[in-house]
């Protein structure tokens, strides 16, 4: 059984025929920098919630799936 992609049809379980893209959310806040002590501005990370399955042919998306945290055992 193969799965495919419901835009185009191409064969999704070939070598690189998917992209996973988890995308970084955050927030800019601007610094008071000479421009060779860095950028001006710091970036704030934010953890993302989910990540994106791209087909590598069309270029559109497949689905979104939610980010589970992975729980190591003690």
């Amino acid at each position: 059984m193969s799965i495919s992609c419901q835009h185009c049809g191409s064969d999704l379980t070939a070598p690189q025929s998917v992209r996973i893209a988890e995308y970084h959310f955050g927030r800019l806040e601007a610094l008071q920098q000479d421009p060779v002590e860095g950028p001006g501005f710091k970036y704030h990370f934010e953890q993302p919630d989910t990540y994106t399955i791209l087909c590598n042919i069309c270029k559109r998306l497949v689905r979104t799936l939610p980010i589970k945290a992975v729980l190591t055992p003690k």
